[in-house]
């Protein structure tokens, strides 16, 4: 079995009336990112739904986190597309959904309304908010998590924007969350990097909180002098039930990430713990 944990909506789904050759619409903080990688989106048809569902078919991947990952625009419409994949495709995407410090009404409340609807988790994304994630007005959102049983994924390493601190993703921050919060489940995105060691100080501490590798080519991950030796070590070990295998498809095509994790140091057991068996353990499937 293998469970995508990080899939971003497709964009057609995200953004329907935008043409693929002007991303004028895109603000400027976000621009590095399409600098530095190289996301498919000149043409609408290669990051189309129907591309995602055969990509997925033809590696094998049995379902995917589809994440409302907000970084500009109406985050409110990002949730209303990923609910609308995931009831229409229910056997293929789970979707989590997100929220907004500065423009929700009511952030916990709209939780509680999109968990309703079928969204069965809550994604952050700190660095975009310029909020961290340990403030204070998220701890209604971590409250409500609780309550109602969803984990919780929050961007924790670095960003590319050229006008948001790399500090926000720092992984001590979940340290705080989880010492008020003990019982929320929390994902780690990205894996931490460059804070690998303190990454994985963390999650030893803290026995729910998860490390979650997407948007990184693994082959990287497996390679020394790196940053990601730590990781390796103990995800062999301590953590080798607390690791979460993603893509960030589209960023990087599902058969070049799951060849690279097929090629890391891990043990075999490991590596179906990593694929797909935690992410099933801890989304109850």
């Amino acid at each position: 079995m293998i469970i995508d944990f990080r899939v971003r909506l497709p964009f057609t789904e995200q953004f329907p009336d935008a043409d693929p050759s002007d991303l004028s619409f895109i603000p400027y903080y976000m621009s590095h990112y399409l600098e530095l990688f190289s996301i498919a989106i000149e043409q609408k048809d290669s990051v189309s739904t129907e591309t995602l569902l055969e990509s997925m078919k033809q590696n094998g991947i049995e379902k995917a986190v589809l994440q409302a990952e907000w970084e500009f625009g109406d985050y409110t419409a990002l949730n209303k597309g990923v609910l609308k994949l995931v009831d229409r495709y229910p056997d293929s995407f789970i979707g989590f959904c997100t929220v907004h410090p500065e423009e929700s009404r009511d952030m916990a409340q709209e939780v509680a309304e999109w968990v309703s609807q079928g969204m069965r988790g809550v994604n952050l994304q700190p660095w975009a908010y310029r909020v961290y994630a340990h403030d204070r007005r998220f701890y209604p959102v971590y409250e409500k998590c609780v309550e109602l049983n969803v984990p919780v994924t929050i961007h924790t390493g670095t960003n590319w924007s050229l006008t948001r601190s790399m500090d926000y993703g720092r992984p001590l921050y979940l340290d705080y969350i989880a010492c008020d919060f003990p019982e929320l489940r929390i994902v780690a995105s990205h894996g931490g990097w460059p804070w690998v060691n303190e990454m994985v100080a963390v999650a030893w501490k803290h026995p729910n909180i998860y490390i979650e590798t997407g948007a990184v080519s693994p082959k990287y991950i497996g390679r020394p002098g790196t940053g990601w030796e730590t990781f390796i070590q103990y995800a062999n070990s301590i953590l080798r039930e607390r690791i979460l295998y993603a893509s960030e498809w589209p960023l990087l095509p599902f058969e070049r990430v799951i060849a690279e994790t097929e090629a890391l140091p891990l043990k075999d057991d490991v590596k179906e713990l990593y694929l797909g068996r935690n992410a099933a353990k801890l989304l109850g499937l």
